[in-house]
């Protein structure tokens, strides 16, 4: 349910809620004086994660991608230089996903946002091959954000962690999950950006690369320390901290970070541009950051 009610927004789906949103959430013009406001040139768009729609019926979702995919696509042709898509597919129907991927590819959206489990599946489960096949094959970017739900609404902390640390681990989870399984092995060509700077994976990943090398077995399925992998991925940038963002970089290389804002949701970074400039980096570096590597993952 989407009601406009006073100059708010909210938008209401069976996995979540996004209430008493500005007009930068549904105005272009109001979204571009922002982000001039914030120093950013141009702006990736996607749907919430609330409108993805894994829970419904594959002909619903379907019909729900297709619209979010062109409404979306008209506001890049209305303003191609301050904005570029992502659309969304249904995840639960894997040939409805293969389609609509290929139609997004042809209307000219530049990636394509999926959550981190479709119900109780995993990503790194058989049944999406088919999918990150066709994705390789059209070279989109997949632009990943974790889903809500199953967090107690009653309780205020359960809800407020629920943002703040489920979304971290389940992008966590997924992401290990996936380098594990050799799926970047399979897919050498994949492209895969991380949402809240990746979740826990830069900081976790020492532990996982200690475990790796106690388990044999893991080593018959990818050749290299799980670490490695950091390399194949890209990290947006939000995660609230000068030095946390500092930590990220020296992990996983300034070359595999792009800037986000989340805006105009509540838990963005609306100052990324000021910290980025802050911080301890080289020209070069600052420029990757700022711009080329969101434009080489976009192949812009």
């Amino acid at each position: 349910m989407i009601v406009l009610d006073k100059d708010k927004l909210s938008v209401t789906s069976r996995i979540g809620m996004r209430a008493g949103l500005g007009a930068g959430a549904y105005d272009p013009v109001a979204r571009i004086r922002a982000l001039d406001g914030m120093s950013i040139d141009l702006q990736a768009i996607s749907p919430s994660p609330i409108l993805l729609f894994y829970w419904e019926e594959p002909a619903i979702a379907a019909h729900f991608s297709r619209r979010q995919n062109e409404a979306i696509q008209e506001i890049v042709k209305k303003y191609p230089d301050r904005f570029v898509g992502f659309g969304s597919v249904p995840l639960q129907s894997i040939p409805e996903a293969i389609a609509i991927a290929r139609e997004a590819k042809n209307m000219g959206l530049k990636g394509l946002e999926i959550g981190n489990a479709v119900g109780e599946r995993q990503l790194d489960e058989a049944i999406f091959e088919p999918f990150f096949d066709a994705v390789q094959a059209l070279d989109l970017l997949l632009f990943v954000h974790p889903l809500e739900g199953g967090v107690d609404a009653d309780d205020p902390i359960a809800g407020m962690l629920g943002n703040v640390l489920q979304f971290p681990f389940r992008t966590t989870l997924m992401i290990e999950r996936m380098i594990l399984k050799g799926m970047f092995e399979r897919y050498p060509n994949i492209r895969l950006c991380l949402s809240h700077g990746g979740g826990l994976v830069a900081f976790n990943i020492w532990r996982l690369d200690h475990s790796y090398n106690l388990r044999p077995d893991f080593k018959k399925i990818i050749p290299e320390k799980p670490s490695g992998y950091l390399k194949k991925l890209y990290f947006d940038s939000i995660v609230h901290s000068a030095a946390a963002l500092q930590y990220l970089i020296q992990v996983v290389g300034a070359d595999r970070v792009v800037i986000g804002t989340d805006y105009p949701m509540a838990m963005g970074d609306f100052e990324p541009v000021r910290k980025i400039d802050s911080m301890n980096l080289t020209d070069e570096e600052r420029s990757q950051i700022l711009g080329a590597n969101a434009a080489r993952a976009l192949n812009l």
